[in-house]
C-alpha cells in the first residue's frame, strides 16, 4: 500500500513542481536504488520483464529507479528527460487469472521511464502495453497471491496525469494543482482521456448509460479498498499539504518530505509503532492488520522558471521508515551510483544502506522514542546540509562528490547509532507486547541480523 502526490507550480507558488511517493511493501522486501545509463539494444531483441518476455526498443533512457530487490520493474523512478512515475495498487471487481501472464504495475513504470521523453508519452506507453499484455501479475514478495490492478501518477516539468486502470480499461485526467493518490480508484466521469470506446464496451455489463457512467463506481472492489484505508491516507496527505501551504504561503520539497515522514493518527510525541495502522503515511508494520511498512521514499522537484538552469532535483531515502531517514540527492550524468553495491541490498542482512538502517528501524519498533531521540539529532543537520548543498550547487563536477558525501555520512551515522543502541541495549522487545513481538521475531528469522536480541 502506497501514497503518491504531485504539487504543481499552481499549488506551490514557488515556480517549482514537486512529486513524491512512499512505497509500502512487506517488511523484509529490501529496496534497491538502481541507476541505469542510456543503452542501445540490438534490433528485434527481446526483454525479460518480471514474468513475461516482450519486444525491446532500440534505445532505453538513463533512469534512477527505486525497486524491490527481487523484481525487474520499479515502484517509482525518474528518467533523464525529467519524467517521474509512481504507482498504487487498486482493487477492482474484475477477475484476474492469477497465472502471471502479464505486466505488473512496476514493470509498466520501468518500461515507461526507459522509453518516454514526456509525461504524456509515458501515459500512452503504459496504456498501449496494458492493452496489449494486460496486468495479470503477482505484485507481492512472500505473499504470492497479491494480485491487483494499478493507478499511476505521471509527471514532468510541465505536465502531469493521473491514470487509473481496471484490467485493460483505463481513464486519465490532467493534474493542474495538487493531487494525492492511495490505494483506490478516484476518477468518476471527470476524465480527460480513456481507453477506446470505454463506455460502449462495458455498458451492457454495467447497465449504465453514458450520462451516469463512473469509472470508480463501476470498477471499485469496496471491501479491499476499504481495508487498505487509502481514502484516509489520501485525505490526510491533501489536508497536510493545504495546511502547510496556508501557513506560509508556499509549499516546498521540505514540506513534502515532512508529510512523507508523518503518522497522521498520532500526535508527534505520542507515536507508537506497535499501535500504528494503515492510516499512517509513514507506514510501520504491526502484523495482520498492517502487514506492510514504507520501504523506500522519493521526492522529485522541477524548476519551471523560463530560464532555469537548475538541474532536476532527485531525493531518495534508500531506506525504510522515512521518519528515521535522510532524503539524499541524486543527479543524472553521474557514474558513481551505477551498480553501486551499497544501494543494492539482497534478501538477508549485509552492511549496505538499506539493511544498516533496517537494523535500527527494527529496534525502533520496540522503543521508538529512545531510538528517535538518539538518531534525530544526527540526521537533522545532514538533511539541512542536503538542501543547502543543492541550493549552492555551482557546476556539474560537484555532483559526484556531493552524492558520495551524503551516502557516506548516512552510512556512518547508521553504524555509529547501531553501535550505541547495541551497547546501551536500547530497542529490545517488551514483555507486555507478546503478539507484536512474535510477529517481528518471525520477520527477523533467517535474516542474520548482527544484533541477537532482535
Amino acid at each position: 500500500m502506497c501514497d503518491t502526490a504531485l504539487a504543481t507550480e499552481n499549488f506551490t507558488s514557488t515556480k517549482k513542481r514537486i512529486f513524491a511517493k512512499n512505497s509500502n511493501r512487506e517488511p523484509n522486501e529490501a529496496h534497491s536504488i538502481l541507476h541505469i545509463p542510456r543503452m542501445q539494444h540490438p534490433s528485434n531483441s527481446k526483454l525479460n520483464t518480471t514474468y513475461i518476455e516482450i519486444p525491446q526498443v532500440e534505445t532505453t533512457h538513463e533512469v534512477f529507479l527505486c525497486k524491490p530487490f527481487h523484481i525487474w520493474g520499479a515502484e517509482m523512478g525518474v528518467n533523464e528527460f525529467g519524467v517521474a512515475i509512481g504507482n498504487e495498487a487498486v482493487f477492482t471487481n474484475l477477475p484476474m487469472k492469477r497465472n502471471n501472464s502479464g505486466l505488473s504495475g512496476m514493470d509498466l513504470i520501468r518500461l515507461a521511464l526507459e522509453r518516454a521523453k514526456s509525461a504524456v508519452q509515458a501515459l500512452y506507453i503504459i496504456t498501449e502495453l496494458l492493452e496489449e499484455f494486460g496486468q495479470d501479475a503477482n505484485g507481492g514478495f512472500k505473499n504470492i497471491n497479491f494480485f491487483y490492478h494499478n493507478s499511476f501518477l505521471i509527471a514532468d516539468r510541465t505536465d502531469g496525469y493521473l491514470l487509473e486502470t481496471a484490467d485493460t480499461f483505463w481513464v486519465a485526467k490532467k493534474v493542474t494543482n495538487f493531487t494525492a493518490i492511495s490505494n483506490g480508484l478516484t476518477i468518476e466521469s471527470d476524465y480527460d482521456l480513456s481507453s477506446k470506446f470505454l463506455e460502449d464496451r462495458i455498458q451492457k455489463r454495467l447497465s449504465q448509460t453514458s450520462d451516469n457512467f463512473s469509472f470508480k463506481k463501476s470498477f471499485s472492489d469496496w471491501f479491499y479498498t476499504k481495508l487498505s484505508y487509502g481514502e484516509e491516507r489520501r485525505a490526510s496527505f491533501s489536508s497536510f499539504a493545504v495546511q502547510k501551504k496556508l501557513s506560509k504561503g508556499k509549499f516546498e520539497s521540505a514540506d513534502m518530505i515532512e508529510i512523507l515522514k508523518s503518522h497522521p493518527e498520532f500526535e508527534d510525541t505520542d507515536f507508537e509503532p506497535s499501535k500504528s495502522s494503515m492510516k499512517s503515511i509513514c507506514l510501520h508494520a504491526t502484523g495482520i492488520t498492517t502487514p506492510n511498512q514504507t520501504n523506500g521514499s522519493l521526492v522529485v522537484e522541477w524548476d519551471t522558471s523560463d530560464n532555469s538552469q537548475q538541474p532536476l532535483q532527485i531525493l531518495f531515502t534508500g531506506t525504510s521508515t522515512p521518519c528515521l531517514s535522510i532524503f539524499k540527492p541524486f543527479w543524472f550524468g553521474t557514474k558513481n551510483f551505477i551498480e553501486n553495491r551499497s544501494l543494492l541490498p539482497m534478501e538477508t542482512y549485509d552492511e549496505c544502506l538499506w539493511w544498516l538502517h533496517e537494523a535500527i528501524a527494527r529496534r525502533a519498533t520496540h522503543d521508538y522514542t529512545s531510538v528517535h531521540s538518539i538518531l534525530s539529532p544526527a540526521i537533522k543537520p545532514v538533511q539541512a546540509d542536503v538542501f543547502r548543498s543543492i541550493h549552492e550547487l555551482k557546476n556539474s563536477s560537484q555532483k559526484e562528490e556531493i552524492q558520495w558525501k551524503f551516502l557516506k555520512e548516512h552510512v556512518n551515522i547508521l553504524k555509529q547509532t547501531g553501535d550505541e543502541l547495541k551497547k546501551e541495549k536500547i530497542g529490545l522487545p517488551k514483555w507486555e507486547k507478546p503478539i507484536f513481538n512474535v510477529y517481528w521475531k518471525k520477520q527477523n528469522s533467517n535474516l542474520d541480523f548482527p544484533v541477537e536480541s532482535i
